[in-house]
């Protein structure tokens, strides 16, 4: 199986990135539903007992706790759907046989930026869960730093290719 092109490696990738992408805006889209409505849901049961005509029996009290975990999975969504767009950037220009260009450098310093958002608002969201009982953990892992630095190393990476890519291009 070839690298580039149709039919290639990066071709398949970006089949199971777009799979991937609908998954992920579907999450995304019930997840920014549930964040406007679940803050006012109290009350919306609330006027649902008062009706005649409805008999709600349960407990529809919604604490910080569970708007909390809401936004976080928003946000954790968020940035991987970002991630995901920008990825499915960069395997397009594989696809078509030139990926070193300046663009791949700055969607892959984007992906580094987005990737460090989401860890920065994991370990914010986490101090919010201590203070109101979420179930969120705090888990600061090495691998995912190191992770994110090899992201800027190959931002780095694609912008000196870029720049060699252009200096081959003028020679010829």
């Amino acid at each position: 199986m070839k690298a580039l092109g149709k039919g290639s490696i990066a071709s398949f990738l970006a089949a199971g990135l777009h799979v991937a992408r609908v998954v992920i805006f579907i999450a995304f889209f019930g997840l920014a539903i549930a964040s406007i409505v679940l803050p006012f849901l109290p009350l919306l049961a609330d006027l649902a007992t008062r009706s005649d005509q409805l008999n709600f029996e349960g407990d529809a009290v919604f604490e910080v706790s569970d708007i909390i975990e809401v936004l976080y999975y928003f946000v954790t969504f968020g940035v991987l759907l970002y991630i995901v767009n920008r990825l499915l950037e960069i395997l397009r220009t594989l696809r078509f046989g030139s990926p070193f260009v300046k663009e791949n450098a700055v969607r892959f310093q984007r992906v580094g930026f987005a990737l460090l958002f989401g860890e920065i608002a994991k370990i914010v969201f986490a101090v919010l869960s201590m203070a109101s009982d979420a179930d969120i953990d705090l888990d600061i892992e090495l691998f995912n730093w190191i992770g994110i630095a090899a992201v800027f190393v190959l931002a780095e990476v694609f912008h000196e290719g870029a720049k060699m890519k252009e200096e081959q291009d003028l020679t010829v």
